[in-house]
Formats: structure tokens, sequence, C-alpha cells
């Protein structure tokens, strides 16, 4: 009898998991408004220390933080941490009462795991700072990342702000527990006996 073989390949990534490039957006949506954004997202580098920070508000990759974070939080002005995709949210679990903001980068839409940190920072960790979700955040996944947690968001260059806003009016029920504690439709029904 013979058996066929099926080589299964895992499929690549397309792109890598973190900020490739330094981001810096005017807008963003926090608490469903917009507002101006001072935050700058530097790129994970081989090469990037405190010393070459700019002045201001930035968010660092976790690598840096875990390695300069005395000296990142005694430079002044407000510290964001990235968590990518492929990094683990237990590796901030001590440091969450002295992060302010945590960045969410979403690279491609197609990788979910941003949800999951988002999930985790809120429900089992209790993070109570911002969760702030930028990279390839459109229009049809604002609602579904406040459900997981994330509540400020950077949107592409070219997206609609102002539309934007109405993502989160999208869905007036819902059918999940999620980290946001909406109160489930299932919940409402009345018991017929």
């Amino acid at each position: 009898m013979a058996t066929d073989v099926i080589n299964l390949k895992a499929r690549p990534k397309a792109t890598p998991d973190r900020i490739q490039r330094d981001i810096r957006n005017g807008k963003l949506v926090r608490g469903e408004q917009i507002v101006d954004n001072d935050f700058i997202h530097l790129a994970e580098t081989e090469d990037l220390n405190v010393t070459d920070l700019p002045a201001g508000n930035v968010s660092v990759p976790l690598n840096l933080w875990l390695e300069y974070r005395d000296s990142l939080i005694a430079r002044g002005g407000t510290i964001a941490v990235q968590l990518a995709s492929d990094e683990a949210v237990e590796d901030l679990q001590t440091d969450l009462e002295r992060i302010d903001i945590v960045v969410l980068p979403f690279v491609k839409f197609v990788d979910g795991r941003g949800y999951s940190h988002a999930h985790l920072l809120r429900q089992r960790y209790q993070f109570q700072g911002e969760i702030r979700a930028v990279g390839d955040v459109h229009f049809d996944h604002l609602a579904f990342l406040a459900r997981a947690g994330c509540d400020a968001f950077e949107l592409p260059d070219g997206d609609d702000h102002q539309a934007a806003l109405q993502a989160f009016k999208e869905f007036t029920e819902v059918y999940q527990p999620a980290a946001d504690g909406a109160r489930l439709i299932f919940s409402r029904r009345r018991a017929i006996h």
C-alpha cells in the first residue's frame, strides 16, 4: 500500500512583526475622539540606543525598554513600549505599573496576535494605561480592537479619521465576552416558562 507524503510548509512571514521605519502621525483616535498626537514610534534597529532618542514623547521597541528602562524613565517625557506580535506580554508583566502606554504594531491586518496581547493586558494583567494600535489599522478593525482592550488608534496615512469614529457605532449588540465588559445579548433574554 503506497502512502502519499504531503509536505506542509509553514507560511513564510510576509513582513517582520516590528515597526520598520520611524512613524509620526499627526492625529489619533482616542476615546472615540480625534486628538493631536505628539508621539514618534521608533523603528527597531540593531544600533538604536537611549542617547539616540529624539526629544519628546517616544515609543520604543521592547528590547530597548528591557535593557534601558531606568535610563528611559529618567530622560523625561512619556515613554511608550512597543510589543510586537511575536513578543510575549509576560515580558512586560513586572513593568506595567511603570508604563503609561503599550503600543501594539499591526504590520499586516491578517495577524491577530495584537488582539490577544490587548486582551491579556486588560484581563490577565489588569493594565490600566493606554493600549494603542498603530500600523495597518482601519475602519473595520476599530470596534473589535476596542472590544479586545485597545483605547487609542493611529490610522494609516490617508484614512479618514472622522469616518473612523462611526466604526464604534457599527455594532449595537455583542455575543462574545471581551475586555470591554459589554453586556452580552444573551443576558437580556427573558426566561419563558
